[in-house]
């Protein structure tokens, strides 16, 4: 899906002696998708009105109706067919590929079985909190991976909200992460005079990775992504990232 479709005002045109108001008008697919089309209403001949201020309110009313058919319409889309029709197509386009993958992945291997047909509208909080600790329950995760599985249905109900297809606050706030989920390991981390000493065994091209990597805290992508113009001679510019 490409742009979303929020409220629209219309743009009014008169032409040949006539009034109109031309919209978008989106048409959902049975797979949660949609279509934008371009809609054209006649308001009147342009003699039936005695000034603009009355074709203004009878564009006015005209999409209101409009606005309120397309809320409706989102009523009956289920969560499953809002994602993936519309929301992982929208973090493909939107988001970076890493994220895009992340999301995805999130959604096939740890919520689209938890959710079965229930509806976009009605998923309460309880219904997350559910969802997490039987997640949890089902296979040995951390909390950490409960909470990026938290923070992808968050931003699934923020999207929706953008686009109008979900009103209130969003249900996924004030969940909580299960307290009997596992704690995640310990990382790792070399203090200076490990890093010194295994700077000392490596030959330059090595030394020089091993001391970005270590000084500068970049992301793999990041230390990939590194070209020669990007060093100054007393700055480090982190100009692209390179996934995959």
């Amino acid at each position: 899906m490409k742009a979303g479709l929020r409220y629209q005002n219309g743009c009014m045109y008169e032409h040949h002696g006539a009034w109109y108001v031309r919209y978008r008008q989106r048409i959902l697919q049975e797979d949660g998708s949609a279509k934008l089309n371009h809609a054209c209403k006649h308001l009147g001949r342009s003699a039936d009105f005695s000034n603009i201020f009355e074709v203004k309110r009878c564009r006015a009313s005209f999409m209101q109706a409009v606005n309120r058919d397309r809320f409706s319409a989102h009523s009956r889309i289920t969560l499953t067919a809002f994602v993936e029709g519309a929301y992982l197509p929208w973090t493909k386009e939107e988001r970076r590929a890493s994220t895009s993958k992340g999301h995805h992945e999130i959604w096939i291997n740890h919520i689209r079985d938890h959710v079965g047909k229930l509806r976009l509208r009605e998923f309460r909080t309880v219904d997350a909190n559910r969802m997490l600790r039987a997640i949890a329950k089902k296979k040995d995760l951390t909390k950490t991976t409960l909470q990026h599985i938290k923070s992808v249905l968050s931003t699934i109900f923020t999207y929706a909200k953008n686009e109008g297809a979900f009103d209130g606050t969003n249900p996924v706030d004030g969940v909580l992460i299960p307290m009997l989920a596992r704690e995640p390991g310990h990382t790792h981390a070399y203090d200076l005079d490990q890093v010194l000493q295994i700077l000392d065994l490596l030959p330059l091209l090595a030394k020089t990775l091993v001391a970005i990597a270590a000084f500068a805290g970049l992301r793999q992508g990041e230390l990939r992504g590194l070209d020669w113009t990007d060093y100054t001679g007393s700055e480090l510019a982190i100009n692209r990232s390179i996934w995959m």
